[in-house]
């Protein structure tokens, strides 16, 4: 595996795991400071949207007010600029290049969510319980896990704990094959909110200027 994933918060073998295991063959993997919480997120790239922000110059929409009016616009149909609305024009005003097009008192949403995130890995140091506290800020984005260097002592509570929290718990310890202890709980989106939106554009802004860079499937799978 390249080496932009040896110093991340999840162990690599953890990582590797993951890649093989627990989300689609087609995702990706980055790594950076989402909700507060270092993390390895897997996501699968909408190809199409990352070339045409690419092509656009368009890059992470992470302001919240511009996504709750791009959520209010039609992709692809022109809709009056008198017709948003005060607060919608405003949220206008700041929209970054790339996302909308104007024409004839008139604005075309062209944006869309770049991904759709796969799951959420916190590792790194701290206790079993810190870390499960961090796992839960993923909860209404994406499956989430923790991974631990060994088993914590109290093994049937702690399984009991992620379990009820939907938290997948993987023991990567040193010399040791990686162990699943409690499979991370499936992820049951709902309607795309701009909350949902920021945290996607989130990762995509780690995808395109994170520390470690993003990996592809056969990288992240070595």
């Amino acid at each position: 595996m390249p080496s932009s994933l040896t110093s991340t918060s999840a162990p690599v073998s953890a990582v590797r795991y993951a890649a093989r295991h627990l989300v689609p063959d087609t995702a990706r993997v980055c790594v950076g400071s989402v909700l507060g919480v270092s993390a390895a997120v897997f996501y699968e790239l909408d190809g199409q949207e990352d070339a045409r922000r690419d092509r656009d110059g368009a890059t992470a929409i992470t302001d919240v007010d511009v996504l709750d009016l791009l959520l209010c616009l039609p992709v692809g149909e022109p809709v009056r600029i008198d017709d948003l609305g005060r607060r919608g024009r405003r949220a206008l005003a700041k929209m970054p290049p790339g996302c909308v097009e104007f024409g004839r008192g008139a604005v075309i949403r062209r944006a869309r969510p770049p991904l759709t995130p796969s799951l959420a890995i916190v590792g790194g140091n701290g206790s079993f319980r810190r870390k499960l506290e961090l796992a839960g800020r993923f909860a209404p984005f994406c499956p989430k896990a923790v991974v631990v260097n060994k088993a914590p002592r109290d093994l049937t509570a702690a399984c009991f704990d992620a379990d009820f929290y939907g938290v997948g718990l993987i023991v990567a310890a040193v010399d040791s094959d990686v162990e699943v202890l409690v499979a991370p709980q499936a992820h049951r989106p709902r309607r795309v909110v701009p909350r949902t939106w920021w945290f996607i554009e989130e990762v995509y802004r780690i995808h395109l200027t994170g520390v470690y860079p993003a990996q592809s499937p056969a990288q992240v799978r070595g």
